[in-house]
């Protein structure tokens, strides 16, 4: 399932409230930060490209 930008922020911060509060072991922080990993890039991406498409559309005026 792909996820939104939205959701994918919301998700990240239920990650970082998670290992925030020091409760889960190695292993589930371990998961939890590779799965914040993935997220941020999805969202970096996403923003590179609105940000194009915002040049784009600028540039068409």
């Amino acid at each position: 399932m792909k996820l939104t930008f939205e959701q994918a922020m919301e998700r990240l911060e239920e990650i970082s409230e998670t290992l925030s509060t020091g409760d889960v072991s190695i292993d589930e922080s371990l998961k939890l930060y590779a799965e914040g990993t993935k997220l941020i890039k999805m969202c970096s991406e996403k923003l590179k490209n609105v940000s194009l498409k915002i040049e784009e559309i600028d540039s068409g005026l």
